[in-house]
């Protein structure tokens, strides 16, 4: 990778020279195929292949109108301040829209979905062009402060590998597939620093969502996650290019949801068709919001109830959501329900007046939400971007690791049977031999 190098004669002149303000462009789409449909008809996705040639992929990025719109993914220039922190743009789903905070649940995340444990890398044009004042040189001759641009970015991967997978990481870079090649220390592609994510104002943070985990106020919600109301993800260790998971966090604000983090049930990060089946209650009518779990398939087959409909909620109790148009309330239990079966479970929701519908495996458990910003930061000197270099492109890659498959264990005296096999097999050779 090229970079620009400080020649004798710049550091000679007297006063900061003016350099240009990268800024963000578009999503690039040389290695993506925009526009598929699966087999559900309603949900279309943009295929991300591993190189140019558009032969292989490991994942996609899907939406479905009108929460998104084509592609799927969008980067945004839009400055704006929140509780984050201090943005110069997003990048985010895409909803034909100029902004990029718009707020609780309503949609910013782009979803990509992990179809294999390989790299899937995510490639933004750059704009090195545009005006900006700052960086050069001192009177000293030493380096002024240069330009940073920061970008928030709304993610979520799914898991649809397959397989249960135990860690990821998230790189910068430049170039895709085998001809990717790592951004290094002070070349001006980093992740952000000084952000105020989560509850702990971390610089990356990462979440299952927050209906499964999660405490009503610090999102300003009605109810707390159905699970439990600490939130629970993984740990994340960040470094200048780098943000790789470091096992799992569960953060239990009550002694009745201890036991209840992600780990603690599936024991890692879980591929969609291994999450377990759940009851769902529209509870608002409203198709374009979540419908609430109320309840869920233990392996045991038995279906365990963590949320009831039948108590009116307290004025300003936030462990309760109201349903505007019943009139009724769901509540967090103190003592979960259990039913012997699917349909006894329905039949008690119905006896509260409520419709309840069978998710086969619930979605949001191969959801993990991904909260870092990227840095793109100017000046004159060695170690900087060339950007021409790079094609005025760089490369956010995400790589996922299966869980090791524990061996299934042999029923006593198959050893013995598999070796009295494997001797017939050795005399019926010497036989033919």
């Amino acid at each position: 990778m090229r970079k620009t190098f400080l020649t004798s004669a710049i550091v000679g002149l007297s006063a900061a020279l003016p350099v240009s303000a990268t800024t963000l462009g578009t999503w690039n789409l040389d290695n993506v195929a925009v526009g598929g449909v699966p087999a559900d008809g309603e949900t279309e996705v943009s295929t991300i292949f591993v190189d140019n040639d558009k032969i292989d992929s490991n994942g996609q990025i899907a939406y479905t109108a009108p929460e998104a719109e084509t592609p799927g993914l969008t980067a945004l220039n839009d400055s704006y301040t929140s509780g984050a922190g201090t943005f110069d743009g997003c990048i985010r789903a895409e909803v034909g829209g100029t902004d990029c905070a718009t707020g609780f649940q309503t949609g910013n995340r782009f979803k990509l979905q992990l179809t294999e444990t390989g790299a899937v890398d995510l490639v933004f044009n750059v704009d090195p062009t545009a005006a900006g004042t700052q960086g050069g040189t001192n009177t000293d001759g030493s380096f002024a402060t240069p330009d940073t641009n920061t970008y928030q970015v709304f993610g979520r991967a799914v898991n649809l590998t397959g397989l249960e997978l135990e860690s990821f990481e998230l790189q910068l870079g430049f170039g895709v597939g085998a001809d990717f090649e790592a951004s290094t220390a002070g070349d001006g592609l980093s992740f952000a620093t000084g952000l105020t994510l989560g509850p702990e104002n971390l610089d990356a943070f990462t979440q299952y969502p927050f209906g499964l985990f999660g405490d009503a106020p610090t999102q300003n919600a009605d109810l707390d996650g159905f699970f439990n109301n600490g939130r629970s993800g993984f740990n994340v260790l960040l470094s200048e290019d780098s943000i790789a998971s470091d096992g799992f966090y569960e953060s239990i604000l009550t002694e009745l949801n201890e036991g209840r983090g992600y780990e603690d049930l599936f024991g890692n990060w879980l591929s969609r068709e291994m999450a377990p089946a759940g009851l769902l209650w529209d509870n608002d009518n409203d198709e374009a919001t979540d419908a609430l779990v109320m309840a869920w398939q233990l392996e045991n087959g038995t279906w365990e109830a963590l949320r009831d409909i039948a108590t009116l909620p307290t004025a300003g109790d936030p462990d309760n959501g109201v349903d505007p148009t019943a009139g009724t309330a769901v509540s967090i239990l103190l003592d979960p329900m259990t039913f012997a079966d699917e349909a006894a479970a329905i039949a008690y929701f119905t006896g509260q007046g409520a419709t309840v519908s069978t998710e086969p495996n619930i979605e949001d458990i191969a959801n993990l939400n991904l909260n870092f910003g990227i840095a793109l930061t100017d000046g004159i000197g060695s170690g900087f971007i060339d950007w021409a270099s790079v094609g005025d492109k760089f490369t956010l890659r995400l790589t996922s690791v299966a869980a090791p498959v524990s061996p299934v264990p042999l029923p006593a005296g198959a050893p013995l049977l598999l070796a009295g096999v494997a001797m017939i097999g050795f005399l019926k050779k010497r036989r033919t031999s």
